[in-house]
C-alpha cells in the first residue's frame, strides 16, 4: 500500500497537508466525485457509531478521502493528529 506507507513516513503534522500538495493535478470532477465520496463515508460512519461496528474506521477512511482533495480538510487531519500525539506522549526506552 503506497500510500499508506507514504503517510507513515510523513512528517506528523503535516503528512496530510503533503500528501494534499502532491495530489492536485488531478481534474476538478473527480476532485468533487472524491470529495462527495468522502463525506458519504463520514455521514455512514456517524451512523454506525452507536451500531456494533467499525463507526470510527469508517468517518476516518471518509476523512482521508476528503484530505485527498481538500486543503480545508487536510489540515484539520494533520490538527487532528497533533491533538492526539499530544494526549499520549512518547515513552523513552
Amino acid at each position: 500500500m503506497k500510500i499508506w506507507d507514504e503517510l507513515k513516513r510523513g512528517t506528523p503534522g503535516r503528512r496530510f497537508q503533503s500528501r494534499y500538495e502532491r495530489s492536485r493535478e488531478r481534474g476538478t470532477l473527480r476532485k468533487w466525485l472524491v470529495i462527495a465520496g468522502g463525506l458519504l463515508l463520514v455521514l455512514a460512519g456517524i451512523v454506525f457509531l452507536p451500531l456494533p461496528g467499525p463507526g470510527l474506521l469508517i468517518i476516518a477512511a471518509g476523512a482521508f478521502l476528503m484530505a485527498e482533495e481538500s486543503l480545508a480538510a487536510a489540515r484539520a487531519l494533520d490538527w487532528t493528529e497533533q491533538k492526539i500525539r499530544s494526549w499520549f506522549p512518547r515513552r523513552s526506552r
